[in-house]
């Protein structure tokens, strides 16, 4: 395969492909680290400011004065430190290009669609690509702590579960451990992606061992890939090139837009390409991503964060747009969803982080949510429509867990460690157990170390295929409420400043809002017995109509009987941003 030269353009030495809007160009302060801070981290640190008396963009996450948790050290320079302040995101760069990798791939011909189909990537190109909401995803960055690989938000620890990244992107999580990745020789790798050593050095794609993305989309846009066979010598060269795109583009990014070589000799020959672990090298490339951010490693996000707001659409009320699919059969559960919507469209940051700082637990299923909505509109409490978080959202799909996750479910009672090319993350399956059976339980302190190097003795290697049982690591099951009053003791709970106490806000305007959010319970059962009330007055509208035609009589229209309306107090003065302690 050799592709031709791009034209020299005017102003312009190269002709670029066009730019992604996900894409964002590195900076100076991309690869700089955030000098993390512990609970004693300076004043002069948390207050630096500009001259017009503003913290500079992207300065350093140290807030002075966080006390730790028995759980959670060093509180002061994680990033949860500048929601405490209001401060705007630390996160400067977004490395993700999702958009162009499904262009390319709805351009491909039936046999190079088919091809990558076959692959272990082939049910994630099927996903309708997420406008993303960026301000979302720097809030659920807020809320992640890598001493437990989990969310902590004020009503219960979450994680980002095995099952949860096989339902929604469809990349199984099955087969041989990725190793640690060497660098390759530029002429190897021009070899296999059938272009000579002339082109690539002519083209300044190499860069130290990686290959430029743009470059590398130039190859596909000068390739006929919409007409390209199966028979075609190119063939197999293209199916590399585009896998190493995807690779590069959406799962291992760096602040360079590269990426790197070492991948294609996982694909040589091609076939071999399926016989790696591919998910669970992903899923562990999110957990240390997260990771990264939160703590302050970096300031560009480098990893699919786009399936933060996936799993926000499964686990959090909230955040969940419109159905687009209803068909409870669809796969990758993600592929349903309509976005953005009126719910996630354009969020505020500090309204995502109040919505996250304000989330309660879901204490019934949506159906039966719903259906008490539609009967009960009146009577509905309070207390019901605050339900916030989903436990369990894949409870009704055991046939589907069955048939695509090949069994992932099993790692839901276990501690694993899944490798990212070299390192491995835990997931801590007895953190989370109410994810997988809806029962609480008290686990027991987490590794003081949580990325291991990635060993081969046969303890680790168990800990990579099948993980380790965790029954002596969690407690006997409790309350909600026993939970609640552990967790409170080791988490964060609420960050957020009042409204009256935070910068620029004014003590009245406030306590209107403060007042707002405490009225929010009454306000949703006004607009359910609005919705009522509409639906009845064109009942009624369609009933006068009747009075026209002079054959019906009363007696053959019953009279209508409206709902009972009984009468529904509330205080108020309680504070309504707590969870009941009743179960």
């Amino acid at each position: 395969m050799v592709r031709p030269k791009r034209a020299k353009t005017r102003g312009s030495s190269s002709a670029r492909p066009e730019q992604d809007e996900d894409y964002v160009p590195p900076t100076d302060v991309e690869d700089q680290p955030i000098e993390g801070s512990c609970a004693g981290a300076s004043s002069s640190g948390a207050g630096a400011t500009t001259s017009r008396g503003r913290r500079p963009s992207g300065s350093d996450p140290v807030v002075s004065g966080i006390p730790d948790t028995p759980l959670l050290r060093c509180l002061g320079g994680h990033i949860s430190a500048i929601c405490r302040t209001q401060e705007r995101s630390p996160i400067t760069g977004w490395r993700c290009s999702w958009k162009p990798v499904l262009t390319f791939y709805q351009r491909a011909s039936p046999a190079l669609r088919d091809a990558l189909g076959r692959t272990p990537l082939g049910p994630f190109l099927t996903i309708p690509r997420i406008q993303s909401d960026r301000r979302l995803v720097a809030a659920l960055c807020e809320r992640w702590f890598g001493e437990t690989n989990t969310f902590h938000f004020p009503c219960c620890e979450l994680a980002i579960t095995p099952l949860d990244f096989v339902m929604l992107t469809g990349i199984p999580i099955a087969g041989e451990v990725i190793p640690p990745l060497s660098v390759i020789p530029m002429d190897r790798a021009a070899a296999l992606m059938g272009v000579s050593l002339e082109t690539m050095i002519a083209d300044s794609g190499w860069e130290a061992g990686k290959v430029k993305l743009s470059w590398l989309a130039s190859i596909l846009e000068a390739t006929a890939i919409s007409v390209i066979d199966l028979n075609s010598l190119a063939f197999t060269s293209v199916l590399r090139v585009f896998l190493l795109f995807i690779l590069g583009s959406c799962f291992f990014m760096t602040d360079r837009s590269c990426v790197e070589t070492s991948f294609l000799p996982l694909m040589d020959p091609i076939d071999r390409f399926d016989t790696f672990d591919w998910g669970g090298a992903i899923y562990a490339s999110i957990l240390a991503g997260l990771r990264r951010v939160s703590r302050g490693g970096g300031r560009s996000v480098r990893f699919f964060y786009h399936f933060l707001e996936m799993w926000a659409h499964e686990y959090l009320d909230p955040f969940c747009p419109s159905l687009k699919v209803s068909d409870v059969t669809s796969f990758p559960r993600s592929s349903r969803w309509s976005a953005p919507s009126s719910k996630v469209d354009s969020h505020l940051l500090d309204k995502a982080r109040e919505e996250l700082d304000r989330l309660t637990l879901r204490r019934v299923s949506r159906y039966l949510a719903l259906t008490t909505v539609v009967l009960y509109p009146l009577s509905f409490s309070y207390s019901l429509l605050r339900i916030q978080v989903t436990l369990q959202p894949f409870s009704d799909f055991d046939d589907m867990i069955q048939l695509h996750c090949r069994g992932v479910r099993r790692f839901m009672g276990r501690r694993v460690a899944f490798s990212y090319f070299g390192v491995c993350e835990y997931f801590l399956g007895e953190r989370v157990l109410h994810q997988s059976d809806g029962e609480f339980r008290i686990p027991l302190a987490p590794p003081l170390e949580m990325t291991l190097a990635l060993d081969c003795d046969t303890f680790m290697e168990g800990m990579r295929t099948a993980g380790v049982p965790i029954h002596h690591l969690v407690g006997e099951v409790v309350t909600h409420s026993f939970y609640l009053s552990w967790f409170r003791g080791v988490s964060i709970g609420p960050i957020m400043r009042p409204f009256s106490t935070r910068p620029e806000a004014t003590e009245v305007g406030g306590k209107l809002v403060e007042k707002y959010f405490q009225m929010r319970p009454l306000l949703a059962i006004l607009e359910e017995d609005n919705r009522a009330l509409i639906e009845e007055n064109a009942h009624l509208r369609g009933r006068c109509a009747t009075f026209e035609d002079p054959s019906i009589t009363f007696e053959v229209i019953p009279p209508y009987q409206c709902r009972p309306r009984p009468d529904v107090s509330f205080e108020f003065d309680v504070d309504l941003a707590q969870d009941d302690d009743e179960d």
